[in-house]
């Protein structure tokens, strides 16, 4: 299906720019790994539903592709020194995207 997403892009949890960077695309490859099946049936308004679109004509070039993952920077291990020793202490390293759940996950 093809959506207006016009006003909900300023709206968006993950930012606006995910929404305008794959306008007037096919945005299945970068939609279906992070929302549930039904998310725009359950939260878009039916008015906002443009029409179906015909899978057979969709051009390679009309496909949004993902982001390529960039490596994570280094980060500086920090040491610390408690009592005549030391000891190493890692930065936290935020989970990927993909391993996060939503209450949505739960009622799909």
């Amino acid at each position: 299906k093809a959506y207006d997403l016009t006003k909900f892009a300023r709206v968006h949890p993950g930012g606006a720019k995910l929404i305008y960077d794959s306008a007037g695309k096919d945005a299945t490859a970068v939609f279906d790994p992070i929302h549930p099946r039904d998310i725009m049936d359950k939260l878009l308004k039916p008015s906002l539903t443009m029409g179906e679109v015909d899978a057979a004509t969709i051009k390679p070039e009309h496909v949004s592709q993902p982001e390529a993952k960039k490596p994570a920077p280094k980060k500086p291990v920090k040491k610390t020194e408690t009592g005549g020793e030391e000891d190493t202490v890692a930065e936290f390293v935020k989970p990927p995207l993909a391993a996060m759940l939503n209450t949505f996950d739960f009622e799909s």
